[in-house]
């Protein structure tokens, strides 16, 4: 079994670190949502975009350009 990383970025304004963590919960636990993740395995250096709103064939794609929104 492999380790992986993933990662979930959105922008949300808020007026505090708190109020963004807190609304980025909320989007989070809202039912019907569809999330696009960027996950690598631990010791790999390949980055892959994974869109749960794909089919499974089309779901995962290479990305070449990762560029993080914290950084």
């Amino acid at each position: 079994m492999a380790t992986f990383k993933i990662s979930w970025e959105i922008e949300i304004d808020a007026e505090t670190p708190l109020a963004a963590a807190k609304e980025a919960q909320k989007w989070m636990k809202a039912k019907g949502t569809d999330w696009q993740f960027y996950v690598q395995e631990e010791h790999d250096p390949d980055i892959y975009s994974v869109d749960l709103a794909e089919e499974d064939d089309d779901a995962v794609l290479l990305v070449h350009d990762y560029d993080p929104l914290i950084k």
